[in-house]
């Protein structure tokens, strides 16, 4: 394959396989350290220290749209999808709407993956996914995004929407709320990971067209 050179003149696949190890592990690592830092912040940088958990979270629902996205459509190269602008909730509702209806089985086929993809179909499925998620997404990637302490240990995050509905979610703040987040991260950088992985381990099959 002609080298297709996307960011700092890596070939396609070598894009990939960086985008696999850094891109979608860098949610999980810095939910990881800032929930390490939650534990010994004073009081008054908890908000923003929640804010960045938060900000991780968004980007791994988002990235992991992304993956879905350049695995499903196929137009363009898996690689040159990734580049583009990461997508929006309504992407995000999509795809789990999907994940809840369709058998992983289902899911794994309509991305042309094999079944090494499977376990990552079926934790998708499984997760606990909250229902203010789609709009955290939109008030956390509004330009007037701004995120404070609430009433009852909570954090408001509040946002513009594109039609110029504002949008507000309310955080829980406590210890058993971040951790969880954190968790979440975890599992959709996890999800997007194994989405991924799958399709360079198809690449990389001697003789295997994908």
């Amino acid at each position: 394959m002609q080298a297709d050179p996307h960011i700092a003149k890596l070939s396609e696949l070598a894009f990939l396989e960086e985008y696999e190890h850094t891109v979608l592990s860098k949610p999980q690592i810095v939910a990881d350290t800032t929930l390490r830092s939650l534990a010994f912040c004073p009081p008054y940088e908890r908000t923003a220290l929640i804010r960045v958990l938060a900000d991780q979270l968004v980007e791994a629902a988002k990235r992991l749209a992304a993956v879905f996205e350049a695995l499903d459509d196929r137009q363009l190269s898996v690689a040159t999808t990734l580049r583009g602008p990461l997508p929006g909730a309504p992407a995000w509702v999509d795809l789990t709407q999907l994940a809840a209806t369709a058998e992983p089985e289902g899911l794994v086929r309509r991305m042309a993956l094999d079944e090494g993809a499977l376990e990552s179909a079926a934790q998708l499925r499984s997760l606990p996914l909250p229902d203010w998620l789609p709009d955290l997404i939109q008030a956390s990637s509004a330009e007037d995004s701004l995120a404070m302490t609430a009433p009852i240990d909570q954090l408001a995050i509040t946002g513009t929407t594109a039609e110029g509905e504002q949008v507000e979610v309310r955080l829980a703040a406590g210890e058993n709320a971040t951790v969880a987040m954190a968790d979440l991260v975890a599992d959709l950088c996890s999800v997007a990971r194994g989405f991924l992985g799958a399709y360079l381990r198809a690449r990389r099959s001697l003789g295997q067209v994908v």
